[in-house]
């Protein structure tokens, strides 16, 4: 197999058709990997990033392989770095990030991936892998290969990700929730739809994604002003990069928002992506005002969601990163991702142990969590003794 580094989005349109091709192999993950949300996150979320996709080949000429990197400026702490990481994180939330392989190949191509990252070690000081699995194949190769590339190594930033493995039916799957829950989803949505006079739009297709977008950001902007902040959809280029994903939607995906109306007027909205085995549950918003709002339409909007994917046939609903209370109400089953950053240059590691003290000090002090079990310190008094 051979390995190649495109840096110029004219060689990454010229692959889209066998990138997505190697997505779809991952039914339940690849959605965030996909050539469209990686477009889309350089177009509206980091103009100034550089594409640094490694792809790996056959030696028959087929793609067996893609790590869909960037290039970028990375700076925190008062450092600033030349880094290579995942595209797609940043402001948009991406998760699962990964190295698309051929299941059959899947070893392979991570080693050749991480070989080409070496052999263009001079263009990049740290390496930022973040919202990867805890435990995957990609998370045991970068450990493993820390030393030999001589590569300081810090996780951090572990995130709970709840998803529910969906059951044949929505009555099954309200059988293992707990009585008060059950209780709540059809007593609110009782309330909702039937004495309220409440009703449930969906909006699915490229052709209504421009006002299905601007009423979701429209909703999501009112929930969060009354708590004086911008709420998610307030970051810069987020609304942008939803209606681009949304207008050109990889093959094999589709996105539905969910407009709870009352007197034919949007008072809440819920916006979800289906990929392959999964409903991805991303954002939401509600008018805090409107009559409805004392009713929970966010539990009732996530019920009709759930209720849907199941009947799609989909084996999986993520609720993606974040341990928010809300989510234990209806699943108990969680994941875990986890950001790696191997430093290479004398400033990247010097920027780990600034990290490391800093931690340090927040636990000392009570004000931040311990951190996950990693081999930073090993692989970095290993790593001083190497020249850059």
């Amino acid at each position: 197999m051979s390995t190649t580094v495109l840096t110029r989005v004219e060689e990454l349109e010229a692959i889209r058709t066998e990138w997505d091709a190697l997505a779809r192999m991952d039914a339940r993950d690849g959605f965030f990997r996909t050539s469209v949300w990686y477009l889309a996150w350089l177009r509206c979320v980091r103009p100034d990033a550089q594409p640094f996709v490694v792809t790996t080949r056959s030696a028959d000429g087929h793609l067996i392989g893609l790590a869909p990197l960037c290039l970028y400026s990375y700076q925190d702490l008062g450092f600033r770095l030349d880094t290579v990481g995942f595209a797609g994180a940043e402001i948009v939330s991406g998760d699962f990030l990964d190295v698309l392989a051929v299941p059959a190949e899947r070893a392979g191509v991570l080693d050749a991936t991480l070989n080409a990252l070496h052999e263009e070690r001079s263009r990049w000081g740290l390496l930022q892998l973040g919202e990867v699995l805890v435990s995957s194949d990609l998370h045991a190769a970068v450990k493993s290969r820390a030393g030999d590339m001589r590569l300081a190594l810090r996780e951090e930033q572990e995130n709970i990700c709840p998803f529910i493995a969906l059951p044949a039916s929505f009555d099954e799957y309200l059988k293992g929730l707990s009585k008060s829950v059950r209780y709540d989803i059809r007593r609110r949505t009782k309330v909702i739809l039937e004495e309220k006079g409440g009703s449930i739009d969906v909006c699915t297709g490229p052709d209504r994604a421009t006002e299905g977008i601007d009423t979701l950001v429209q909703l999501h902007h009112a929930r969060w002003k009354s708590r004086n902040d911008p709420g998610t959809l307030g970051r810069p280029g987020l609304a942008n990069f939803l209606r681009d994903v949304c207008a050109n939607p990889p093959e094999g995906s589709s996105y539905r928002l969910y407009l709870l109306k009352c007197g034919g007027k949007p008072v809440g909205a819920f916006f979800v992506f289906y990929y392959g085995e999964s409903s991805l549950y991303y954002q939401a918003g509600w008018d805090p005002n409107s009559p409805l709002e004392r009713y929970s339409p966010g539990m009732v909007l996530m019920a009709r969601s759930i209720q849907d994917a199941i009947e799609a046939g989909l084996h999986y609903y993520e609720f993606l990163r974040g341990d928010e209370s809300y989510k234990f109400r209806w699943t108990k089953s969680t994941r875990r991702t986890i950001t790696l950053l191997a430093a290479r240059s004398t400033a990247a590691r010097a920027y780990l142990r600034t990290a490391q003290a800093k931690d340090l000090v927040k636990r000392l002090l009570g004000r931040g969590p311990t951190p996950p079990a990693s081999t930073a310190e090993t692989v970095e008094e290993a790593a001083e003794q190497r020249q850059d």
